[in-house]
């Protein structure tokens, strides 16, 4: 009797209960995450510390910065071309076949090609090179081609159903003049440059345009680059990854034709090199969100190119930092003593204009 009044009560307490709240789930916006970073350069000293028993190994100069460029996807520009035969450094530079590898191992998946440093070892180092990358079907290599028709293809992957639009120029090429029409790359010229920007638009949600331009060691752009990125950004450019100079140059929000604004970084510096100039130390990396027909969550983080320098050219530990993680210690062994973490904030300051800066 007591254990049927009890039942008796758990239901009627049961029954008076309030029924659960059905879960609201919300919808969540899909997104694609970007990184974007300068100039990979390796000088011969870079190549000689990279050099292994069994050929070479890249991994390690990245071994400071790895963490920070994974995304969806994270841009590099290859400065030096991948050439086959001998690796060189300056002047005419090749790099060996294991850094498409290596770049992968570290995280990049999207890689410029088009450089003044392209032909330095003349068609055949760029065919090879389109080869080698070709080899790595999760990594895209941008601005090369292997003939003319190439050249009218548009580079899009799709990602979370958001599809991105990669297009390359270049406005110079060492050893050949300017005006010379090469199948292999896009200068800033052609009736092609104007052709892609339009597919481009028409075809993904979002435009990522890759510029090779301006003056090398300039801290400023220069009037071509400020017009060009009109242009693009009237195009329909969303965002502009300017490299060349090897100098951090200004990035800011530039006005669309169509009332839209564009990300331009004009030049993003190095990311790892053995340049010797003080100019050319201080760079940056570039993130944001991509959604459908927008980007946002933009930040600038500054990084810096690190190596030890002994007398007035050794140099070894070649490294990446960002600047907040930059300490008086490595100024020091540095060797560039005007470089001091106060300066180099200050000129981030000075660069960087209505965009968050994470330092």
């Amino acid at each position: 009797m007591k254990y049927q009044l009890l039942l008796a009560v758990m239901l009627l307490l049961s029954g008076c209960s309030a029924p659960p709240k059905e879960e609201v789930k919300k919808k969540e916006t899909s997104s694609v995450s970007f990184v974007a970073v300068g100039d990979n350069l390796y000088h011969q000293c870079m190549l000689d510390e990279a050099k292994t028993s069994s050929g070479y190994d890249f991994t390690g100069y990245y071994k400071n910065i790895k963490k920070y460029i994974q995304a969806d996807y994270s841009f590099v520009n290859q400065e030096t071309i991948l050439g086959g035969g001998a690796p060189s450094g300056y002047p005419l530079f090749s790099a060996p076949d294991s850094v498409a590898g290596d770049l992968q191992k570290v995280g990049f998946n999207v890689v410029n090609g088009a450089t003044n440093h392209a032909y330095d070892q003349g068609a055949s180092g760029i065919l090879h090179s389109i080869q080698v990358f070709n080899k790595y079907p999760r990594m895209t290599y941008l601005g090369l081609y292997k003939n003319e028709e190439e050249k009218q293809n548009i580079k899009i992957v799709e990602k979370n159903g958001i599809k991105i639009a990669f297009v390359s120029f270049n406005q110079y090429v060492n050893g050949v003049t300017y005006q010379k029409k090469l199948p292999y790359m896009i200068n800033f010229h052609e009736s092609t440059m104007m052709e892609n920007m339009k597919k481009a638009r028409e075809n993904a949600d979002i435009v990522i345009v890759s510029c090779h331009w301006g003056i090398e060691y300039d801290y400023y752009p220069n009037t071509f680059q400020k017009n060009m990125a009109k242009q693009l950004a009237d195009a329909g450019a969303d965002v502009i990854i300017g490299t060349h100079p090897h100098t951090l140059q200004d990035v800011e929000y530039i006005q669309r034709a169509d009332g839209k604004r564009t990300l331009v970084a004009y030049s993003l510096g190095n990311f790892v090199s053995g340049m010797l100039e003080e100019s050319c130390q201080l760079e940056g990396m570039l993130s944001f969100d991509i959604e459908k027909k927008k980007i946002k969550n933009v930040v600038f983080t500054p990084l810096v190119n690190y190596y030890t320098l002994t007398g007035k050219r050794e140099r070894h530990d070649f490294s990446v930092y960002r600047l907040k993680d930059y300490t008086n210690k490595l100024v020091e062994k540095h060797g560039f003593p005007n470089l001091t973490i106060p300066y180099m904030k200050e000129e981030v300051k000075q660069k960087v204009k209505n965009i968050k800066i994470d330092m």
